[in-house]
């Protein structure tokens, strides 16, 4: 119950988040010729994350939750101490994936190939045992990308296509 109360209240918290920022860009002429900055924006974000410690340490303790349980079980009140177990566990699993969630708003919600894609490269991260070295390039790939989509003045659009 705790690890789906963070994720919920992080995917209501963006949710409300994107469409107040929707609603601002609608009602303001210059910020729709911005607009793209905010995909841009949140692009090299997402990229430069992926080179932070702390998202490295979150995904440590992301990747076993049995480990993640075991050094953190104290036991006592099992019910309270269980949501509060998979708070903590979920903090850390948000930690590592916040910034690569963020880009499926950035790409289009509702574009399945780029959730699925998305997703794949959370689940490879977190899974693979090679699953770390593939921060780094997609980082270098993401600012990259960012950069360009901000030099250039472009963006995709809602539907994501280009």
């Amino acid at each position: 119950g705790g690890y789906l109360a963070v994720w919920t209240g992080f995917g209501l918290l963006v949710h409300v988040t994107d469409h107040d920022l929707h609603h601002a860009v609608s009602g303001s002429a210059w910020l729709q010729a911005k607009a793209w900055a905010f995909g841009a924006g949140i692009v090299i974000v997402a990229g430069l994350y992926q080179f932070a410690p702390l998202k490295h340490r979150c995904l440590e303790k992301c990747r076993s939750p049995l480990a993640f349980i075991m050094e953190n079980w104290h036991g006592g009140r099992s019910g309270r101490d269980a949501f509060r177990l998979g708070v903590h566990h979920g903090l850390f699993c948000l930690g590592c994936c916040w910034s690569l969630m963020l880009l499926m708003f950035a790409v289009g919600i509702g574009n399945i190939a780029w959730m699925l894609a998305l997703g794949a490269v959370m689940a490879i991260e977190k899974n693979a045992a090679w699953g770390r070295r593939l921060s780094a390039p997609l980082g270098a790939l993401l600012v990259g990308w960012g950069l360009v989509l901000a030099i250039s003045g472009t963006w995709i659009t809602p539907s994501g296509a280009g």
